[in-house]
């Protein structure tokens, strides 16, 4: 071997142990950031973190696993993975999951766990994974979970929460639905009446007496009713319903409603209808005419002389097939303060409180009013000077009709026929049957009552109608359980298609839907006024 070539074995054997010097430091270096992780997750409280070799055996537990779980450190080291936290329905398929990790690739997806803790209970978790390469070549699995015990804890406080809520929210419906049905039933019994005495000889005194009144028991209706929407509205169940309506017959009827206060409060009222506005429209028109009593009514309560203006204008609109009208109501009365503009619309809130108020009512008047104009897609506004009256502006959009509609043919009141038509009234209520069969044998019809649904179908089975006037809650059997027995042909075949309509106090939203459904052919809802109960007798007879 000559000088040269010993000389180039010496160097490479020295660049050999500078290598392995090398290596030996970078391998130090790896164990001491290694020693740096586990003593920084070590001490991290909320997170519990545990490594595990090939084999699934513990090699890192840090204090919040030992918090966790129940198990110690010392405890925990060289102990599979099953054997410490995982319940036994899950064991198979852990392991599973670890050697297709090992052997495949095949990482394990973040998730939430019920783990085991060491007394046996069961603790939720969220588990995240990680495979750490080491030096020497092997790997470890770490496991990172979070305690969700508290979070899971909060989650189900919400859920009874929630169904606490919806609980209380179904019982105040149940009990609006219940209260509803109670408070018309007797009114259709006094306006019933009242009804009757007007078609008896009277004087005019008499006569404004009776409308006075009449007037009363429509205004708690429409408290009641107004009532009923505010809870709508509040639970997000109120929606209008677009169909076919007259305006300016619409219009004329509320004003015709007030003509009684207007009298006896001498007080002017004028009628405008824009030429252009005396038209049919599509839209909601019993929600208007909520809206607009409400507003008549409250210029009437504020007004103790003077004039009402009630009128209607088009407004420009680009769509063709959209009309949109202002209407406004301008009074003379009282005025509002502006300390209480802003407060106008808010529930059960009055210009005047305390026990010296002049005026009537419950505040939930424009708070209704808004909420309907603006599911009608308009908007209200209100203009007042104190001590000279108020002036109220609602601008709503309506669809405008098919040409063909027939609601653009003249409707007439019906007439009492001379031909005796044959109908069972089905009604426990005593003022409500007598009322509404009077009303009946006044329109020429020939009335045979019952008190129940059972007594309905007896009557059903000996004789023929020609109309049933069905209540619903009655004793015995209530009404849907009556109209499925003569649907089913228990009074008979020939009685099966026989007109019944639903004559009820239950007026809440999708009530009609659902007799529809169970086989009644049309609905009148208490307190029922007669020129309704005309309309259907026609239809029908």
């Amino acid at each position: 071997m000559d000088k040269n070539t010993e000389e180039l074995i010496v160097e490479l054997r020295k660049k050999d142990k500078r290598i392995a010097e090398l290596e030996a430091r970078l391998y130090g270096s790896d164990q001491h950031l290694e020693e740096r992780f586990h003593k920084l997750i070590d001490h991290v409280e909320m997170v519990s973190v545990q490594g595990y070799d090939r084999d699934r055996k513990v090699v890192f537990w840090n204090m919040a696993s030992e918090k966790l779980y129940g198990y110690s450190r010392q405890e925990a080291l060289g102990r599979q993975l099953e054997d410490l936290i995982i319940p036994e329905h899950m064991r198979e398929g852990v392991i599973s999951h670890i050697n297709d990790w090992h052997e495949k690739g095949i990482s394990i997806p973040a998730g939430e766990l019920e783990l085991k803790r060491k007394d046996g209970s069961t603790v939720p978790v969220y588990s995240a994974h990680v495979m750490q390469d080491n030096p020497d070549g092997s790997k470890y699995m770490y496991c990172i979970d979070v305690d969700l015990t508290e979070i899971k804890k909060a989650h189900h406080q919400l859920i009874k929460a929630k169904e606490q809520a919806e609980s209380a929210n179904r019982a105040k419906s149940e009990f609006l639905a219940n209260m509803s049905h109670e408070i018309r039933t007797p009114l259709n019994g006094i306006l019933g009446m009242l009804q009757l005495l007007k078609s008896t000889p009277l004087n005019i005194e008499q006569q404004e007496y009776i409308d006075l009144a009449v007037m009363g028991a429509k205004r708690l209706t429409n408290l009641l009713s107004d009532i009923l929407d505010l809870s709508r509205v509040e639970a997000g169940k109120l929606s209008m319903e677009a169909a076919p309506f007259d305006l300016p017959e619409l219009m004329r009827s509320i004003v015709d409603l007030y003509r009684p206060v207007i009298r006896q409060k001498n007080l002017a009222m004028n009628l405008v209808i824009h030429p252009e506005t005396q038209i049919q429209l599509k839209g909601d028109g019993a929600r208007l005419q909520q809206v607009l009593t409400n507003i008549l009514g409250n210029a009437m309560k504020f007004t103790d002389s003077g004039k009402i203006d009630i009128e209607t204008y088009p407004l420009p609109i680009t769509d063709t097939e959209k009309v949109k009208i202002l209407f406004s109501v301008s009074d003379t009365g009282s005025g509002i303060p502006d300390s209480k503009m802003d407060e106008l619309f808010a529930p059960f809130t009055q210009c005047s409180e305390g026990l010296n108020r002049p005026h009537q009512g419950a505040g939930l008047g424009l708070t209704i009013c808004r909420q309907l104009v603006q599911l009608m897609g308009g908007n209200i506004a209100i203009e007042s000077e104190l001590n000279k009256g108020t002036t109220v502006y609602l601008c709503i959009p309506f669809e405008r009709p098919p040409q063909a509609c027939a609601w653009e043919q003249k409707e007439t009141m019906p007439q009492p026929t001379t031909q005796k038509f044959k109908v069972l009234l089905v009604e426990d209520e005593a003022i409500s049957r007598l009322s509404a069969a009077r009303q009946m044998e006044l329109a020429g019809c020939e009335v045979v009552t019952a008190e129940n649904g059972q007594q309905a179908l007896e009557k059903i089975s000996a004789e023929s109608f020609d109309l049933i006037m069905m209540d619903i809650q009655m004793p015995v059997m209530d009404g849907l359980s009556a109209t499925a027995a003569i649907r089913n042909g228990d009074a008979g075949e020939i009685a099966q298609d026989t007109p019944i309509i639903a004559m009820t106090a239950y007026a809440m939203k999708g009530d009609r839907d659902k007799f529809l459904a169970a086989g009644m052919d049309d609905y009148l809802s208490k307190p029922i006024e007669n020129k309704d109960l005309l309309k259907l007798l026609d239809k029908y007879l």
